[in-house]
């Protein structure tokens, strides 16, 4: 202690010997704060006039007193990335110091302890490490906030806070801080508010703390890891309004003297191993406007006595084992606004009042086992938004009374026994985004006339819907999805719906469409997935499909289609799922394309249709005099052959040799760097057994050499896809988590890429396949790290800057030790001018992995593979792939975002609890949401405030200290 004072002594005197101003410290403060190559406080620039002493108080964020002391420091949401330097100890007059948010790094130099002034410090939402030095509060007499949230903080909460009497705010969450609540926080004299959530403390939670008097707000929870549960003691809290006690590991049963705290307002258990019953004692909580004891394990129903919470708004029981019916009170409350139930095993009917308060904005019973009718009243008030009643069993009519709810902007109502029609208003609402109907007992028609600037996303699959098709789905201006499959529309498919440029999917399968599909599909230019199968449609292959570049999956089959196959399908290189099969196309297969990839099953069923490795294809016309002339001189060609094969023979053995050698001439190899690879070597291997892997730009084979070195092949499709692209980046380019191209062979009409073998395939195989519960946490962090020191490599060390442009998790190749490397550069471009975009012809990349900016703009930059990177992210953390597992034009950024808002909590301890992949048996909690704030940092929608990849990679290889190798789940998978 003595040292620490001894040495901003000296400090202090060395300043003034120097002659050390405000204004010099504020500029070595600049100085230390905006790390090099970083901007910020730019206006901090002092004038050349030595007789103006008080320049500085016109510093953006600086204040000062009539002395022109710096009386207050507020710099914040400025990336800086730099440090706090000693010189802070010099501006002893300061009253308010905040920095949030500004990246900023370091430890916390100890000469801040001489703001003897200092009333309020806020440094939240920094990158701040080490050990709090808590001794720097001790001369901090008139102190009144610290908030020091959200860091990387870290060892033993400090003791010397509890002694400051005029302490009123202290927060300590969302850093690493371990250990037990020390007693001695029960000693605070001024406390009101206390955050100590989102650290790793353990231990007992003190009951003494209910001893703090004037204490208001008490949050302790989320990835703390507490032993026993809610101390009983914390009935008698004298002044708290708000207890916040989520996710943080505890046990036993919710106590009733909970219901003693008549000025609480707030109370939040959720996440947590609670059991038995909810307390009816809790209706004492006359106060009580938020409950959420949602995701425990709580059993009986919701008490008699609740009725008496009158001013309650948000009620969230959801994943619980509660049962029994719906007490009709609910209904009756008189401020309800939120009702989340959701995965319980409630019964009976919702209460029939539900709503008629006129304030209901949020109601979700999805997996429970209630029927009965939807009650009529749910959007009394207009104010309703979100409509979820999944998995029920709910009978009669949707109410008329939600097509007039114009603030809906969420429904969902699948899986039930609904019937009648959809009341037309709701394809007119203002706010309405999603509809989801799938899977109940809809009938009736359409209407006729729709229109909505918000929806995007319509699925009613699985009904009884009957008519045509309204035309009016084209005026549905940003519809992204459309999912109208197994029902019972006839008629043809309205020119006008294929008008719509925002569409995406389009399933209309398993109906009665008849007619030909209308040439305006061609201008659904970004359609990643479209199926008409199962219908009766009819003519020739659509032509306009032949232009929809960013097809991935296409099903016609099952149709009454004709003609012959296009020759440019085969060049669809987006293609990945492709059905044509149960037809009536005619001719030949056309093979010089990638339709030779996909098996002979997609044309099954097409008798007219000529596959070229048939020795016979079958004849459409003819008479019985020609059927026995075929079949003369068909035998006549069969006794030809054979003699000709037998003749041959001797004469085949001998070719061969010549032969081979002729075609080994007939290619060229190129070398990157020295090996033994030759060219029969290559094209030996390229074999059907062999086949690794197929994608839209080419074949994939696994092939040895003579030297016994293991090498991937790739066969690409067409002269030119991504070939030069590939040889021009991986040609000069060398470094350890990007796969090395060994070389090439090429001919007049193809080329094959030679890499190096990666035996464990793609991450993204691994991790969406069976094996995906073998990659454990320290492996995908590991993974996370070398794929972006390979991403910053191309943009930070190569001239010029080199983008990838399609990063995703297949693109990212495990060797024998898990080791990434980043493949498959057949996008990639070179960017001349870093910090500069360039405007692209078209969308290139993946579906689920395109930033905003470059599917609405074609505007594309580092910041594009940025965004990419951190889907990928998104992929490790959650163990989901980017789309197909969420709903109709939902992707995993967006699942994510969407399922974190519903949750109230203050940290991003529960954000991650809530989308972790459960497979992950144990984890370093630390270390996933230091990985979580990076992956969300890297999908900002603004590419501007994304971090470039070496700052990714800085964020990644240094974590916040102190973090330990494992630690269990909160949740138990």
């Amino acid at each position: 202690m003595t040292f620490v004072f001894l040495h901003v002594f000296f400090l202090i005197l060395l300043g003034f010997s120097n002659g050390f101003s405000d204004l010099d410290a504020l500029m070595k403060l600049k100085a230390s704060m905006v790390a090099p190559n970083r901007s910020g406080l730019d206006d901090w620039k002092p004038e050349n006039s030595t007789l103006k002493t008080n320049t500085h108080c016109s510093f953006s964020g600086v204040s000062c007193d009539e002395n022109f002391r710096v009386t207050s420091l507020t710099i914040s949401y400025v990336p800086l990335f730099g440090t706090i330097p000693p010189e802070i100890g010099i501006l002893n007059k300061l009253v308010n110091l905040t920095l949030v948010a500004d990246n900023l790094t370091g430890e916390l130099p100890v000469e801040i302890s001489n703001l003897t002034s200092i009333r309020f410090i806020n440094i939240s939402s920094n990158l701040l490490t080490g050990e709090f030095p808590g001794q720097i509060v001790s001369g901090m007499s008139q102190l009144e906030a610290l908030d020091v949230y959200n860091n990387n903080f870290s060892g033993k909460l400090p003791l010397e806070f509890s002694k400051l009497k005029n302490l009123k705010v202290l927060y300590l969450g969302g850093n690493f801080f371990t250990g037990a609540i020390p007693e001695a926080y029960s000693e605070f004299q001024s406390l009101e508010k206390l955050g100590l959530q989102a650290n790793e403390l353990s231990g007992r939670i003190p009951a003494s703390l209910s001893r703090l008097s004037t204490l208001r707000e008490l949050y302790i929870g989320y990835f703390n890891s507490y032993e026993g549960g809610i101390p009983p003691e914390f009935g008698s809290f004298k002044s708290l309004k708000l207890l916040d006690l989520g996710g943080c590991n505890l046990t036993g049963e919710i106590p009733a003297s909970l219901g003693n705290l008549k000025m609480l307002h707030t109370l939040f258990l959720q996440i947590n191993n609670l059991t038995g019953e909810i307390p009816p004692e809790l209706s004492g909580l006359v106060s009580l406007m938020s409950l959420d004891l949602s995701i425990n394990n709580l059993t009986g129903g919701i008490p008699l006595e609740f009725s008496e919470l009158k001013n309650l708004t948000l009620l969230n029981l959801y994943r619980n084992s509660l049962a029994g019916p719906l007490p009709p009170f609910i209904g009756d409350l008189p401020n309800l606004e939120v009702l989340e139930i959701w995965e319980n095993n409630f019964t009976f009917e919702l209460p029939k009042n539900l709503g008629r308060n006129g304030r209901l904005l949020m109601l979700d019973v999805t997996g429970n086992h209630l029927t009965g009718p939807i009650p009529k009243d749910l959007c009394k008030g207009g104010k309703l938004q979100i409509l979820i009643l999944m998995e029920n069993y709910f009978f009669g009519p949707l109410p008329e009374e939600l097509g007039a709810c114009n603030s809906l902007t969420k429904i969902r109502i699948t899986k039930n026994f609904i019937n009648g029609t959809i009341p037309a208003g709701i394809f007119n609402l203002p706010e309405l985004t999603m509809l989801e109907l799938d899977d109940n007992y809809l009938t009736g028609e359409l209407p006729a006339t729709m229109h909505s600037d918000s929806l995007q996303s319509v699925s009613m699959a699985n009904n009884w819907i009957t008519g045509k098709i309204p035309p009016a789905f084209g005026d549905l201006v940003n519809l992204t999805t459309l999912s109208l499959q197994s029902n019972k529309f006839s008629g043809g498919i309205p020119e006008k719906m294929l008008n719509l440029k925002k569409l995406y999917k389009i399933n209309v399968s398993d109906n009665n469409l008849t007619g030909e599909i209308p040439a305006t599909i061609a201008t659904c230019v970004q359609l990643t997935s479209l199926d008409f199968s199962r219908n009766n449609l009819i003519g020739e292959f659509p032509r306009g499909i032949l232009s929809l570049f960013n097809l991935n999956i296409l099903n016609v089959s099952g149709n009454q289609f004709n003609g012959e196959i296009p020759i440019k399908l085969g060049h669809m290189k987006s293609l990945t799922v492709l059905d044509l099969s149960h037809n009536r196309f005619s001719g030949t297969v056309p093979m010089d394309g990638q339709l030779k990839d996909f098996g002979d099953d997609i044309f099954a069923g097409n008798l007219n249709l000529c596959l070229p490795q048939k020795a016979r294809c079958p004849i459409v016309s003819g008479s019985k005099n020609n059927d026995r002339s075929i079949a003369t001189s068909k035998m006549m060609i069969m006794l030809i052959a054979l003699i000709t094969t037998v003749s041959l023979f001797v004469l085949t053995f001998i070719k061969i040799k010549k032969k081979h050698m002729e075609r080994s001439k007939a290619w060229k190899l190129t070398t990157f760097q020295r090996s033994d690879l030759k060219v029969e070597d290559v094209l030996d291997c390229l074999r059907d057994e062999n086949v690794i892997g197929k994608g839209g730009a080419g074949i994939v084979y696994r092939g040895s050499m003579a030297n016994g070195a293991d090498v991937a092949i790739k066969r690409l499709i067409g002269r030119n896809h991504g070939f030069d692209a590939e040889i021009q980046t991986l040609g000069r380019i060398r470094h350890r988590n990007i796969v090395r191209l060994l070389g090439y062979v090429s001919n007049r009409e193809s080329n094959l890429l030679i890499y190096e073998y990666m035996s464990h395939g793609s991450l993204g195989e691994i991790l969406h396949g069976s094996k995906g519960a073998h990659l454990q946490w320290e492996t995908r962090y590991k993974i996370a790290v070398e794929a972006a020191k390979g991403l910053c490599y191309l943009h930070h060390d190569c001239s010029p800057m080199i983008l990838h442009r399609d990063v995703k998790s297949n693109n990212i190749l495990l060797d024998s030790d898990y080791e990434a490397h980043v493949a498959d550069f057949g996008l990639a471009k070179f960017l001349r001018d870093s910090g500069a975009s360039e405007c692209m012809s078209s969308i290139a990349g993946s579906y689920g992995y395109i930033a905003p900016e470059y599917a609405y703009t074609l505007k594309v930059d580092e910041k594009s593979d940025v965004y990419s990177f951190g889907v990928v992210l998104l992929e490790l953390i959650a163990g989901k792939k980017p789309v197909g597992e969420f709903g109709d034009g939902v992707d995993i950024v967006r699942w994510v975002r969407e399922t974190i808002s519903e949750h109230r909590e203050p940290s991003d301890a529960a954000a991650v609890v809530a989308v972790l992949d459960p497979r992950l048996k144990g984890y370093p909690l630390a270390s996933v949401i230091n990985l979580f704030k990076i992956a969300m940092s890297c999908v900002e929608d603004e590419s501007t405030a994304r971090p470039t990849m070496r700052e990714v990679v800085h964020m990644l290889t240094n974590p916040p200290p102190s973090q330990p190798q494992t630690k269990p789940c909160l949740l138990t998978p």
